[in-house]
C-alpha cells in the first residue's frame, strides 16, 4: 500500500466517524459525556462501539438508557447493554443490571436474578454490590433470610468505607442483634460517616440522633441540617418530617404552611402513607392550599391503600354516607 493510499484511507475512516484503531477506555468515556450532552455523532460512534462488542461502550450505553440523557429512557434497553457486559466480568454493569431487576417497577422486577446479580458484583469485592446483597439477605428478598451471611456482606462492604455498608452496619449496632452488640455510640459514628458520604437513609438517621441527644450531643441546628440534606436527596421520612417542621415552626424554623405543603407533597408522592393522610387532611382544612374535598378525599383514599388506620376509618366513613348510585332502571345498586 503506498502512502498515499494509506492517507486517503485515513481520511475515509475520519470522516465517516470510525476510528482507525481500538478506542481505549478513556476515549469511550468521554464519547459517553458528549453523547449524553446530546452530541448525535458521539452517540453513534458509542452505538458502534458497543454494537461491536466494546464492553466499556455497553455498559456506558446502558447508563444513558437508564437516565434517558442523549437517548430515550428506557430499562430495558438498560437491561440489555448491562447485560451484554455484566456476562463478560464487567463489575459495574454487574451491579447495575441487579438495580433494575430490584427496583424496576412491572415485568423487569426479579428480586431473585437481582440477590444473584449483587452476589456476583460482591465475590469480585464490590463494595457497593456488598453492602446491597446483606440487605437483601437480611429481609429475606429474593432468596432465604440470614442474619449471619447478612452481617457477614454489610460488614466487608463498611470495611471498605462504602456509605451503604456503614448505614447498614450502623443501623444493626444500633439495634443490636444478627450476632451484633448494642453500641449507640458505634452506631452513631458509622451513620454519620455514611451521612457525609451522601447515603439519605443515613442522613435521616443522624438527623435523628441529633435531634434526641441519643449516642451523640444533641443539636437541633445540627439535626436540622441533616434532615434537610436527607429531604433533598429524596428521603421520604426526611421530607415529611420536615413538612412537620415547618407547619409547627420548629428548631427555630418560622412556620410556613406553603412550604409545608410543599414538602408533605414530595413525600405522599412516593407513597409515604403519613404525608398522604396529612396531605389529605390539609386539604379537607384549606391549610396551605384551597380547600378542596375531592383532594382530600383522594389522598386519604391512597394513605389507606398503603394501610394508614386514620385514613381507613374517614374514607369508611365517607364511603358509608354517601348515597348509592341508581341503576337506569331505577334500582339502587
Amino acid at each position: 500500500m503506498t502512502m498515499r493510499l494509506a492517507r486517503a484511507l485515513l481520511a475515509a475512516l475520519w470522516l465517516a466517524g470510525l476510528p482507525a484503531h481500538a478506542a481505549t477506555d478513556t476515549e469511550v468515556v468521554e464519547i459517553a459525556k458528549k453523547a449524553a450532552l446530546g452530541n448525535s455523532e458521539a452517540l453513534q460512534e458509542l452505538e458502534r462501539l458497543a454494537q461491536a462488542g466494546e464492553t466499556i461502550a455497553e455498559h456506558f450505553l446502558g447508563v444513558l438508557h437508564v437516565g434517558g440523557k442523549g437517548v430515550p429512557q428506557s430499562d430495558s434497553q438498560a437491561l440489555d447493554w448491562f447485560m451484554r457486559a455484566a456476562k463478560k466480568g464487567h463489575v459495574e454493569s454487574m451491579h447495575n443490571l441487579a438495580v433494575i431487576y430490584e427496583r424496576t417497577a412491572g415485568r423487569l422486577r426479579d428480586a431473585q436474578a437481582a440477590r444473584a446479580w449483587y452476589r456476583a458484583a460482591a465475590e469480585t469485592g464490590y463494595a457497593r454490590s456488598q453492602a446491597r446483597l446483606g440487605e437483601m439477605i437480611a429481609a429475606g428478598a429474593g432468596g432465604p433470610a440470614d442474619g449471619d451471611e447478612a452481617r457477614t456482606w454489610i460488614e466487608r462492604s463498611a470495611a471498605q468505607n462504602e456509605p451503604r455498608g456503614q448505614y447498614l452496619l450502623g443501623m444493626l449496632k444500633l439495634a443490636g442483634g444478627a450476632g451484633i452488640e448494642r453500641d449507640v455510640a458505634g452506631a452513631a459514628r458509622l451513620l454519620e460517616l455514611a451521612a457525609e458520604g451522601r447515603d439519605r437513609d443515613a442522613q435521616f438517621e443522624v438527623a435523628l440522633l441529633y435531634g434526641s441527644g441519643n449516642g451523640i450531643e444533641k443539636s437541633d441546628a445540627r439535626a436540622l441540617d441533616w434532615l434537610r440534606k436527607a429531604a433533598a436527596q429524596g428521603q421520604m421520612k426526611a421530607q415529611y418530617y420536615l413538612a412537620s417542621i415547618y407547619r409547627r415552626g420548629l428548631y427555630g424554623v418560622k412556620a410556613d404552611d406553603k412550604l409545608a405543603i410543599d414538602w408533605l407533597r414530595k413525600s405522599a408522592l412516593q407513597d409515604y402513607a403519613d404525608a398522604e393522610y396529612a396531605l389529605g387532611l390539609s386539604y379537607a382544612e384549606g391549610r396551605g392550599v384551597e380547600r378542596d374535598a375531592s383532594e382530600a378525599l383522594g389522598w386519604m383514599r391512597r394513605a389507606a391503600r398503603h394501610g394508614h388506620a386514620q385514613a381507613i376509618e374517614i374514607v369508611r366513613k365517607v364511603e358509608s354516607g354517601r348515597p348509592r348510585t341508581q341503576t337506569p332502571g331505577g334500582s339502587r345498586k
